[in-house]
This record gives C-alpha cells, structure tokens and sequence, in this order.
C-alpha cells in the first residue's frame, strides 16, 4: 500500500481551533441534486397532517438515498484499483446514521490509510425537495488541488447525476461555510459583512437569486440600518474588553452579556486593523460582535419571518434568523447547546464556567456560512465559488476596514423597492400588499396581521417598473461590483489556472443583466471593463448558460418570468 498522501496533514490542522491562517482553514460544503418526483412528493405529502414527517421516512425517497450511497461507493472502489487520480483515500466505508433532525443518512468514511489519521466524511441525507450532502470540514487547501476537484466531480457529482438527479437554482442550494476561526482574525469578519451590504448583487443577481433563505443584508430599509448599527458599534469599540470587561463561558453557555458597551472605548480600536490588544482582546472582540450581529441584525426581518412557532424546529426563533444570505448561527464554544439537536457540543472540551473566553473554546464546527449560494452545476464551479470567496477574505485581510456605503443603484428594487413602485405603480403597490396580508395570517397561523410584502416579492415588482437606463444602471453596478471581487480575489491566487479571472465566475451574472447593458450603448462606450465583459459574453454566451443550473426540472415558473 502506497503511504498517505501528505496532504491529508491538512485536515488534522484544519480541525485546530488555535490555527487562524487560511492555510489552515476549513470549508464545509452542501451540494444539493433533485428530480420531479422528489419535488412533487415534497409538494404533496408536506400539504397533509404529519406528511412533512412522512416525506423523511418515505419508502422511494430512502430507496434512492441508498442507492447513490451504494453507487459512490461501487464507483470508488473501482476507480481505486485502476488508479484513479481522483482517489485520493486508500479505503472507503459506507454506513448510516440519522442526522440532528432525526432523519436517516448515509455516510461515506474514507480514511487515509495511517492508522491514528483522521477520517474524511462525506454525509448525504434528505432535505425537503432535495437530496442534500453534508461535507466538512474539508482544509480549503485540498480546494486548490485537482486532484480533489475530480474527486467531487467524479464521485459525489457524476453519480447523482446518472442516477437521474439534477441540479437546479429552486430546489436545493449550494451553501457553504467557512471555519469561524479564520474569520475571526483582524477586522475580517466586520469587512466581509460590510462588502456584503456594499455588494447586495452577490446575493440577488451574482450567487444567488432573491429568496427568503438568503436573504439579503441590504434587502429593507431596517435590515440594512440593524446591520450597519453594529457594525458602527464594532469601529466604536463598543464590543472591545476594555469596554465590556472580560466575557467567561458562563456569558456564552447563557448567551447573556453580548450588548454594545454604554461608554465604548474608541482607543481600544485601530481605525484601519481592528481591535487592539493580543489575542484574547481581538478574539473576544470579534466574538462578541458576532453574537451581536446574530441577535440585532441577523435576526431582522429574515426570511420566513412569519412562520416563527415553538414547534417548528426550523423555525423557531433562534432558527429563524438563520434565514440570511450570511448566517452565524454556529458561533459557539464547547458546551453550548447544537442549534438544531440541542445536543451538548464537543462535551469532552467544556471549559470552566469562569474561564475567559478563548479562541481554543470554539466548538469543532464553529462556522460563517455563507447561504446566499445556489446550487452549481460541476464541482469545478462550486470549487471556484468557494476559492473566490476565500481569496477575497484574504484580500480583506490587506485592505481593512471597509466603510458602509450609504445609497447604491439598487436600492431602487431593495430597501428603497416600496418608493419605487409608488413612483411607477402605486396600484400594483397596493394589490401586493392585499395579498401580502392574507399570505401573512395563512404563513403565521392567523397570527400576524400585516401588509408587509416580502422584500424578493418587491424586488422583481420594482425591477419590472423602472425605465430601462435605471436598469442599466443597476447592472452596470452589479457586475462591475462582480468585476471588482474577482480582481481584488485573483491578487491572492496562487495557482496559475486562470489568465483571464472572470473566466470561471462570468456564468455568475444573471443574463437578465446582460439585456440590460446590451440596450445601454452610452454604458458600454464610458466604460472598457464593460465593454469587454459584454463582449466575452456575447462570444461565448452558450457555453456560460451551459455552466448555469437550470430554474427547475419541474414546470415551475422563475419569479423574474412571473
């Protein structure tokens, strides 16, 4: 047998708590493939008493889960004795557990070989409409190795697919996270969220389309302030020990003592790298910032906002601000309750309840997930989605302190999405807010009584009434926001893969965009970078649909179509 391949050091680094650098980060993965008869199962048996329960115990949908579990493992194991470059793992078991919702999976263990090595687990279970996988943490140093790109793509994707599942934006999404650790470093969790709300495209036209399960920071006008409160908080110093004394286990076990200090200290900041003081300093500083942003930002206005119910495990209340197009729901230390089994984390690490908070306390699978993903269509594309992301954190790592901007284009179909139809449409205004209310009783069990609209409802509303140079305009900002990530994200690539950047990610741009540059030629002629882009997309145009997963395999209609 052929000794471990060194690589697999990797992933024992990766699981340290105390190793912030992105060399040793990890990223947990949840690709996502569907087919027609899932989604219409989902459909019908979740519309009955009990059926939602059913769907997970169902026969078909068990029987298929299984099948590709057994597949993979056929597959590899004859791949292995040819050869293979893709199997990276001497030996492959498969078995099955249930997952922190009580729902049957299959795992798939493979080992490195080295008796005292760690096991690399590729979960897949059932999500609604969905088969979905479960895959961390994987060291996001693998992601730069081909050799494990045609391990996802061979295995994990071509066998779903030639069992007759498929990808698709409305079924399934393409989440992924990043460890917390690593984004708990300088200013870098702060500047991501900042860029975000800077960059409302990433979640709506680039990434991801406008849902409730990613929504967007910038989505309404509350939303936007909660999330830009914090953060000026964060700058004021209001998060920093010197502020708020020194947290303990017992403030995180009780989640209690995360509020902005009333006297921030404003000395306690570096105005361009973040909190001062060593490490417990920064790593409490960021911590308590991001237990803030959970509570004060994440938590307003999130999607499914109505269906709040204490017997919803999905969506109860500290469930339900998950609904975000950034969740960090998982930023938690050992001993804290699972957020969805409730089960006591990594119990063999608790620390003492009057211990400070320490950067070695974060739980295994401490993480910043970033939601407003959708599926992808290869796992090349979900490879570079992942690798575009990381390369611009450490970007951000360079160029701190990123500064919230006030008024972008677009948000004329955001935040600003209600002035925008009462400018153009008061009527239509007024219809959805109508069946607003009556889809509010019904989705809160006559609770909530409310002509509020949902913010992606608003969205598509206010796109449809703008005139076309607004249009233009907001494309124009979108994918030149696009053009401007992946640049500042190629700087830090140390692979020689790509001579044009924007090969891998020019797919990512909603084509509706595409029209609306295309009927702008003052837009284009004012700007090269535009231009260009334009053009690489008319040239290629069929080869860039071809990367994009389709709407749905079922005869549903795209909200932008509707």
């Amino acid at each position: 047998m052929n000794p471990p391949d060194p690589i697999f050091a990797k992933l024992h680094r990766s699981r340290c708590t105390e190793l912030q650098s992105f060399t040793d980060a990890w990223v947990g993965m949840e690709p996502t493939f569907s087919c027609p008869k899932a989604i219409r199962k989902w459909a019908k048996m979740s519309e009955l008493p009990g059926g939602e329960d059913a769907y997970f115990e169902d026969r078909w949908m068990l029987k298929k889960l299984h099948s590709v579990g057994r597949a993979i493992r056929k597959k590899y194991r004859r791949a292995l004795r040819a050869g293979d470059a893709g199997c990276l793992f001497p030996e492959l078991e498969l078995g099955v557990d249930r997952d922190p919702w009580g729902v049957e999976r299959v795992n798939l263990r493979f080992h490195s070989g080295g008796k005292s090595d760690e096991v690399f687990e590729v979960r897949l279970g059932l999500d609604p409409e969905t088969f979905e996988y479960s895959i961390k943490p994987v060291p996001l140093v693998w992601f730069r190795d081909e050799r494990f790109v045609r391990f996802l793509q061979v295995f994990l994707w071509d066998v779903p697919l030639r069992k007759k599942l498929g990808t698709s934006m409305a079924h399934g999404g393409g989440q992924f996270s990043f460890s917390a650790k690593t984004w708990l470093q300088g200013s870098l969790l702060a500047d991501d969220i900042a860029t975000r709300l800077n960059h409302p495209e990433l979640a709506t036209w680039i990434s991801d389309y406008p849902n409730c399960d990613g929504r967007s920071f910038r989505a309404t006008k509350r939303r936007f302030s909660a999330f830009q409160n914090v953060l000026e908080q964060y700058w004021a110093g209001a998060f920093h020990p010197r502020a708020m004394g020194v947290l303990r286990v017992e403030n995180a076990l009780f989640d209690t003592g995360f509020s902005a200090a009333a006297n921030p200290v404003a000395d306690s900041m570096d105005p361009r790298l973040g909190p001062k003081g060593d490490e417990r300093a920064i790593f409490q500083t960021n911590f308590v910032f991001g237990r803030v942003l959970r509570r004060e930002a994440q938590a307003v206005q999130p999607g499914y906002w109505q269906s709040q119910h204490p017997d919803e495990d999905g969506y109860r209340s500290d469930q339900i601000m998950r609904y975000s197009e950034g969740n960090l729901n998982r930023l938690q230390i050992a001993g804290e309750l699972h957020v969805k089994s409730g089960k006591v984390l990594d119990v063999d690490d608790v620390p003492e309840l009057d211990s400070p908070l320490e950067l070695s306390m974060l739980y295994d699978e401490a993480s910043w997930e970033n939601r407003g993903q959708m599926s992808r269509t290869s796992a090349e594309d979900f490879v570079e989605a992942v690798l575009l992301d990381a390369h611009h954190a450490e970007w951000l790592l360079h160029h701190p302190h990123v500064t919230v901007k006030a008024s972008l284009a677009q948000d004329a179909i955001l935040r600003d999405a209600e002035d925008t139809l009462r400018k153009h449409d008061p009527s239509l205004l007024g219809q959805l807010e109508r069946r607003a209310r009556k889809e509010n009783l019904v989705a809160s069990r006559q609770r909530i009584k409310s002509n509020f609209v949902e913010p992606e409802t608003l969205f598509w509303a206010a796109w449809r009434v703008i005139p076309a140079g607004q249009k233009a305009e907001i494309a124009r900002e979108a994918v030149m926001g696009l053009v401007e990530r992946v640049e500042n994200a190629a700087s830090m690539d140390r692979r020689d893969k790509w001579q044009d950047p924007m090969e891998p990610h020019r797919h990512r741009v909603h084509p509706i965009l595409w029209e609306a540059l295309e009927g702008d030629a003052s837009a284009l002629a004012a700007n090269a970078t535009l231009l260009r882009e334009v053009e690489e997309w008319r040239a290629h145009k069929a080869a860039y649909l071809a990367r994009r997963p389709c709407w749905s395999p079922v005869d549903d209609t795209a909200p932008w179509e509707d």
